[in-house]
């Protein structure tokens, strides 16, 4: 990369162009390719997918050659490039598009449809001549949707794939149980989406809404073909309503699994078994937080099983309840992970650890310091049902978290030692969903923060730079308004939420200690 002598695109003419996120490499010179219905897409074999769905998107046809003027996805002469990592050149000449792997080709792609400017804008297209070699940040770069709380269909998880894939976000972290509703088949227990699947965060008795396991492999194709992995997420041993008010005998009380009765992790591992049959993700996230023990204390069975098993308090239970369900994952040759709380319980070795309370510096530092790597998802400021306008009437969060901040990215606390940080495999954005209940909204809370998250995960540091971000967001914006997508607009605050919410954020608050 470093060979091809790019200049650094923080000035002049390579400044204008209206990429997100921000490459790391850009060089522009004079003049242009003209885009038009005469010019074909062609690939090596290993690239062909890529190429089929760059073809798709600019509207162009495919080509076993790129003839002349042509566009061609190539693993020639990618010798050193990153498992992610793309050079792009467009001249009088073409466009090349060189990767050593399928995914790099395809964020190739996605940068080269940027520059062709608005999707679906009629043809002739203009390409500027420029040089970009680019690689990601992290290889994390994630979003989370609660689909829990309030659930949304495979429509919109289409869309929002979509958005993921526009600012190159490659992981969708599904969270798919919860104590509102369990919106996951599964054959073996129908009656979870019978009853359990009954229900949102505001109303108890809705009508039961779930994904069946073909909806679900439809959104895991939907989604790799873009180069993003789906990530499932079943929460235990806490957070455990839907499944335990449809098998009773499960029930440990205060929101949980019963840690006492082989019932309990027979259930969870024939439910994993499914799980890990359905998602081929190599990472299956097991929760493990907010644990109420309260309910514990009182079941006699606890108490029998932590004398039998010579643990001494609750908590230990917990870790043992976690370390064992980790053990199974890892077992069935996937890797485990966990909200930082499971960090404390000392998992198996492998297990990836979520840190998300940023008022709890020191578990992401234990996690790091016992080896574990960690995706940073801390509430401030990755929390996207948290407002992004200190205006905005609270919906129950004491947190505001600006599209800015969310540009910055987490702050790593100062106890964090430099040379652990090698251990973060990246970030990722939560679009928890207790208040928000419909497309609109979700949209308005989504965008345009999504796309800042994208450029905090793949641009490094010194390269960001928020001002020159805004005004790369115009075009983005408009487009938005075009295709009549609900977004945050700071030029008008007010009539963006009013838009996207027509209550204007009222509601019940909840009351959450330290949010």
């Amino acid at each position: 990369m470093a060979g091809l002598g790019l200049a650094m695109a923080l000035g002049g003419r390579a400044a204008e162009l209206k990429l997100i996120p921000l490459p790391e490499q850009v060089s522009q010179s004079a003049g242009e390719l003209t885009v038009d219905a005469r010019l074909t897409v062609a690939a090596d074999a290993p690239l062909a997918p890529e190429a089929d769905l760059l073809a798709e998107e600019l509207h162009l046809a495919r080509a076993k050659n790129a003839g002349d003027h042509g566009i061609l996805l190539t693993t020639n002469g990618t010798a050193g490039l990153g498992e992610e990592a793309y050079q792009l050149e467009v001249n009088a000449d073409g466009v090349i598009i060189r990767a050593r792997t399928a995914a790099g080709a395809f964020y190739g792609g996605q940068t080269l449809r940027q520059l062709a400017g608005q999707p679906g804008k009629a043809f002739p297209l203009a390409l500027p001549f420029v040089r970009i070699a680019d690689a990601p940040r992290y290889e994390w770069r994630g979003l989370l949707l609660d689909t829990s709380r309030h659930f949304f269909d495979v429509a919109t998880i289409r869309r929002l794939t979509d958005w993921m894939a526009d600012y190159k976000l490659n992981r969708l972290h599904l969270h798919l149980t919860d104590s509102p509703a369990w919106r996951m088949e599964v054959a073996k227990y129908p009656q979870l989406t019978e009853r359990g699947a009954r229900g949102n965060f505001n109303d108890s008795n809705a009508p039961a809404q779930f994904y069946t396991r073909a909806e679900l492999r439809e959104i895991i194709a939907y989604a790799a073909r873009r180069h993003i992995m789906v990530v499932p997420e079943i929460d235990m041993p806490g957070h455990a309503d839907a499944a335990t008010r449809t098998f009773p005998e499960l029930d440990g009380g205060a929101h949980t699994f019963n840690p006492a009765s082989e019932a309990t992790y027979g259930f969870l591992q024939n439910v994993l078994r499914e799980t890990l049959a359905l998602f081929p993700s190599p990472y299956i996230h097991l929760g493990g937080d907010e644990v109420n023990r309260s309910g514990w204390e009182k079941l006699p069975a606890v108490a029998q099983k932590m004398r039998t098993d010579g643990l001494p308090d609750t908590q230990a239970l917990e870790g043992q309840f976690y370390r064992r369900m980790a053990a199974f994952v890892l077992a069935q040759g996937r890797t485990p992970a966990g909200w930082d709380e499971v960090a404390s319980n000392r998992p198996p070795a492998g297990t990836v650890v979520f840190w998300w309370r940023h008022n709890c510096p020191d578990s992401l530092a234990l996690a790091l310091a016992e080896g574990y790597q960690v995706v940073l998802t801390p509430r401030s400021p990755c929390y996207f049902d948290y407002p992004q306008d200190a205006a905005y009437p609270q919906i129950g969060w004491k947190l505001c978290n600006t599209p800015a901040a969310v540009y910055q990215g987490p702050a790593i606390p100062a106890k964090v030692p430099a040379a652990r940080l090698k251990q973060v495999l990246g970030v990722e954005g939560c679009v928890w969903t207790e208040r928000i209940a419909t497309v609109p909204y979700l949209e308005f809370m989504t965008m345009p923060r999504l796309a800042a998250l994208g450029e905090m995960a793949w641009t490094a540091d010194g390269r960001r730079d928020y001002a020159g971000f805004t005004a790369r967001m115009q075009p983005y914006l408009r487009q938005y308004q075009e295709q009549g997508i609900h977004f945050y607009d700071a030029a008008d605050p007010a009539g963006s939420l009013h838009e996207a919410r027509p209550e204007g954020g009222s509601g019940a608050k909840l009351s959450l200690s330290g949010n």
